[in-house]
């Protein structure tokens, strides 16, 4: 855990809550240290823009892992991948009610399903009111 050393945004010296980096699902290695017994957070890309409360109230005490399922590669196969490697105690997925999210559910639970791993998965869905112009 750091402190922003070059934030100029006003972080007033809190302390960054991000315990591993990449977080993009598509850079980080299946065999990564901080996946073995996490709670893992995999959220779309646009949650924490559009959910003010997402480091305090969703990611706290979590590894998260973010990705976008309307443009990312293989999600699934990764996702297998990160589980398959490693003792995973909890997902939580967070997707917004778009329809550049409509798989991601259906990613997370494939991935699952492929790892024959009994991993509780908990899904938060955000609902947001701005313009979609992707259709």
């Amino acid at each position: 855990v750091s402190a922003c050393a070059t934030c100029t945004g006003g972080c007033g010296g809190l302390e960054a809550q991000l315990r591993n980096f990449p977080v993009q699902i598509k850079l980080v290695p299946p065999n990564a240290p901080w996946f073995n017994g996490a709670d893992l957070l995999i959220a779309a890309d646009c949650s924490a823009f559009a959910c003010p409360t997402f480091h305090d109230k969703l990611s706290k005490g979590k590894v998260p892992l973010l990705c976008c399922p309307a443009t990312d590669f293989d999600i699934a196969t990764k996702l297998e991948k990160i589980f398959s490697h490693n003792e995973i105690a909890s997902i939580t997925v967070v997707k917004l009610e778009k329809a550049c999210c409509q798989d991601m559910l259906e990613c997370v639970f494939r991935a699952a399903k492929m790892s024959r791993l009994p991993i509780p998965i908990q899904v938060t869905n955000l609902f947001v009111e701005a313009e979609d112009v992707t259709q």
